[in-house]
């Protein structure tokens, strides 16, 4: 009786590559290699375009702005109160449209 320990398979072929406990190496010199150190001071400059420059300056001053204008609601309550408030449909539908046009 014979027994064939290579299963008739060579050396190259995939089948035989397959049971290899083989790790992956990677190449010297990649970034995969580089010290965290070395990575932290490896920085690129970002310059940002005026449009992001204007739109960070917007940002910044919406959020110091207060989200309640206490004096034109105390005014609306007042006016509300006492019979002064008036309902504009027109200017309501007007401004609604704008809205919509800036969104869509």
């Amino acid at each position: 009786m014979v027994i064939d320990t290579n299963n008739n398979l060579t050396p190259g072929s995939a089948s035989s590559t397959r049971s290899r406990n083989t790790a992956p190496v990677a190449p010297s010199g990649s970034k995969a290699t580089a010290a965290p150190a070395e990575a932290a001071t490896n920085k690129e400059n970002v310059v940002l375009s005026q449009e992001a420059q204007r739109l960070n300056r917007l940002q910044a001053s919406i959020s110091q702005a207060p989200d309640v204008d206490v004096e034109r609601v105390a005014a609306l309550k007042l006016a509300i109160a006492s019979g002064r408030f008036e309902i504009n449909a027109e200017r309501i539908a007007e401004n609604l449209l704008k809205q919509d046009d800036l969104l869509g």
